[in-house]
């Protein structure tokens, strides 16, 4: 899954680089073009029915699913933000894509296992009409998996965490 992660982090930057302070769904449609350029294939959009109590409760849609590729070897939800950083809510939303992924009828979907956040950060500060750019990282990302009902922090950019 390396590959395929660095690939995704590369392929954020550069759109990253291009986009910084607009709207997710702006960068969800040039990391989709991206994608596209790169033969990553993509369903963007896709429905998922969340579940509660083995009942299904709502239809959300996934930002990306992308079916297995380079060195991925499971479909992979990937959902985009654009925060100043990667929030508890965000990796909530995608726990609960990842609970309910199986209990839907979609065959690439009831296979997902795994999941990733990517978030285009805001890294810009005002203050009193002064702006002040703090130093940070463009994009961050996180892998989440969910197997025999329990979350797995797989990896994540962030500086801070990551082991040397």
């Amino acid at each position: 899954m390396q590959k395929f992660l660095n690939k995704i982090e590369s392929l954020g930057k550069k759109v990253y680089k291009q986009l910084s302070g607009l709207k997710e769904e702006d960068f969800q449609t040039a990391l989709g073009i991206e994608f596209r350029r790169n033969k990553i294939d993509f369903m963007r959009e896709a429905g998922l029915e969340v579940f509660y109590d083995n009942h299904p409760i709502s239809l959300h849609e996934l930002d990306f699913l992308v079916p297995p590729c380079m060195d991925l070897k499971e479909p992979i939800i990937i959902e985009t933000k654009v925060s100043s950083g990667i929030a508890e809510d965000h990796r909530q939303q995608l726990r609960n894509y990842l609970r309910s992924a199986a209990k839907n009828d979609n065959a690439i979907i009831k296979k997902v296992k795994t999941g990733l956040v990517l978030n285009f950060k805001k890294n810009e500060i005002f203050t009193e009409s002064i702006r002040q750019r703090k130093e940070t990282q463009d994009i961050e990302i996180e892998v989440w998996s969910y197997e025999k009902n329990k979350f797995t922090k797989h990896y994540s950019n962030k500086k801070a965490e990551q082991k040397s």
